[in-house]
């Protein structure tokens, strides 16, 4: 099958499993978004110097949806980006860099709010039609005023409907925590028919709902790839990190799905409960 137990008493602890919790992008979707759109409201930037400044800022990021901005600039244009004098990550809600003498922000409404930066209701609102349609955004301000946005999409693994389908029948319920907005959530959730969806979560929000499970009663695994999930990876029963996905996810892992297949999930928990029968 392709997975590693990287532990023997991850089999046991994974047949007794009630509830799997799974990230969003890059591991029910195949976490390579691409760029849809690129909106400015500030007569002073374009949409390509905006794209072209948010791409330069997020070139040491290591979240998939940085990733993309980068890539889908590098592919629309040919000049060159500049690399940030300053780089910070901030888990759960993007990235502040310094380009030029452009302080930059760049993540989701909680960065924007965490740094006091206001959104005019025309920005909100042409945001709104596409996180309608499944869309993430990824907000753009200089020095502490919202500029314009970035709508990413991405694609659900092929997979993803069958997994959660064949989980179901192992008598587990599939959960869905994301760092999404509750609309995108809610799309993906919708097409694949996860029922409990908690939407907007930082990483230790992830934790703070997979403690409240375990609270109840329940036995549960986290199922991720990114950077973020690696402190729920860790705090699950069991963590299972997506083989492509980053070095911590992975070092934070039981088991490691070594060919990038979700399919392989409900594979692991037949043959975790055959072995603990055994």
């Amino acid at each position: 099958h392709g997975f590693l137990v990287r532990e023997g008493d991850a089999l046991e602890r994974l047949a007794e499993v009630s509830k799997i919790t799974f990230d969003k992008t890059g591991t029910l979707t195949y976490g390579a978004p691409k760029v849809v759109a690129v909106k400015s409201f500030c007569p002073a930037w374009t949409e390509q110097s905006l794209f072209r400044l948010t791409a330069s800022a997020e070139q040491r990021s290591e979240h998939p949806l940085g990733k993309a901005i980068v890539a889908s600039y590098k592919q629309q244009y040919r000049d060159g980006l500049q690399m940030p004098d300053q780089f910070h990550m901030i888990p759960g809600q993007g990235i502040s860099a310094k380009v030029d003498a452009y302080e930059v922000a760049a993540g989701n409404l909680e960065l924007l709010s965490a740094k006091q930066i206001d959104l005019p209701d025309s920005m909100r609102e042409e945001a709104a039609s596409y996180l309608e349609n499944g869309s993430t955004i990824t907000y753009v301000a200089v020095s502490n005023k919202a500029i314009g946005f970035i709508a990413l999409s991405d694609t659900l693994r092929q997979d993803a409907s069958d997994t959660i389908t064949h989980i179901r029948e192992t008598n587990v319920t599939p959960v869905l925590l994301t760092g999404d907005n509750e609309k995108a959530a809610g799309y993906m959730a919708k097409q694949l028919g996860i029922q409990e969806v908690f939407a907007g979560c930082l990483p230790e929000d992830k934790l703070k709902h997979i403690e409240d499970f375990q609270n109840n009663g329940n036995h549960v695994c986290m199922i991720g790839d990114g950077i973020n999930d690696a402190p729920a990876l860790t705090r699950a029963d069991v963590g299972i990190a997506i083989g492509a996905g980053t070095d911590i996810a992975i070092d934070a892992a039981d088991v490691v799905l070594m060919k990038s297949r979700l399919s392989d999930v409900p594979a692991a928990i037949r043959l975790s409960r055959a072995t603990l029968r055994n």
